[in-house]
């Protein structure tokens, strides 16, 4: 098989580039140097989705326990028997997130009022827990104030009934009865913020955060590692890829020699092998032939008729 001809100068040009390019490639996906300058080891931190929706919901009253521990085999331990804990309670949840890579854990979850205690106790009952919070909210005056509202709504439907039935037109009938259905969207609306606030004042809302410690050390070595692999993966990848290309470069030459094409490494010879019956003639090609002209010296008889002539013309 034909081979490219490639100077030694081009050649480490290109390992150079592979070089390169797989440092480049290993630095991004590492982020070495993002995990080595970060200011502080890495704290639990709750999804912003999660916090979110656990400072916008209206419940009166909210829980907030976080478990932090550097052993990996601790927090799976914690994990799982909190996860059992909410599946055997047929606890509610809202909002749960896990990930592989760091560990970590959150659960948005409704926990009834009448087994709080029970099941405070068994979340307490972890070394790892390193903070709980709980804020409560005195709501009752907002539902006192929906209840009030209920009732003056179904005190003016009872007067639109009324006054359906004493209509004396049609008209007026049609009037009474868009007013009625719109008094009774209003008690649907109102009623539904009743049931919402007695679902919200009859459980409290938990945000369980589980974490893995992880130490600045520990963060730095990880990605140290993960950038070797990345680097000797991305070399080998990006070196087999050029190796496929530069035989199919060698395979593509080859074929158009055979066809006859000519190509920057050759031309394509009249008969095909370059030689002539094998005795070293050419005979696709034509011979220059070197003409020398030699100037014979004068004889005297010439010399003088010369001379004759130049007189003559003066």
């Amino acid at each position: 098989m034909v081979a490219l001809s490639i100077s030694r100068r081009i050649k480490n040009f290109i390992m150079l580039g592979i070089i390169v390019l797989s440092f480049i490639i290993a630095f991004n996906k590492s982020e070495i140097v993002d995990k080595f300058l970060k200011p502080s080891d890495k704290m639990v931190q709750t999804p912003k989705e999660a916090s979110e929706l656990f400072e916008n919901s209206k419940y009166n009253t909210k829980l907030e326990l976080q478990y932090i521990s550097s052993e990996k085999k601790k927090v799976t331990k914690v994990t799982s028997e909190i996860a059992s804990i909410i599946s055997e309670n047929d606890l509610e949840e809202t909002y749960f997130i896990s990930t592989d890579t760091d560990n970590n854990c959150t659960w948005l979850i409704e926990i009834p009022r009448d087994k709080y205690k029970e099941l405070i106790g068994k979340l307490r009952n972890y070394q790892e827990l390193n903070q709980e919070k709980l804020v409560q909210i005195d709501d009752q005056l907002l539902s006192e104030s929906v209840e009030e509202r209920i009732k003056d709504n179904e005190k003016r439907k009872e007067i639109l009934n009324e006054g359906f039935k004493n209509a004396r037109t049609a008209y007026d009938q049609e009037n009474y009865n868009q007013n009625i259905i719109k008094i009774e969207r209003i008690i649907d609306s109102l009623e539904t913020v009743l049931r919402d606030q007695e679902k919200f004042s009859k459980n409290i809302y938990a945000k369980i955060d589980i974490s893995h410690f992880v130490s600045r050390a520990d963060a730095t070595e990880r990605a140290f590692k993960s950038f070797l692999t990345t680097f000797v993966i991305s070399l080998l990848f990006i070196s087999a890829a050029l190796f496929v290309i530069y035989f199919i470069i060698i395979l593509f030459t080859k074929l158009f020699s055979v066809l006859g094409i000519k190509t920057s490494h050759g031309q394509s010879s009249r008969y095909g092998s370059g030689s002539s019956y094998g005795y070293g003639y050419d005979y696709g090609s034509k011979k220059k032939i070197k003409r020398k002209y030699i100037r014979k010296p004068r004889s005297e008889e010439d010399e003088s008729a010369e001379e004759h002539k130049d007189k003559e013309e003066k």
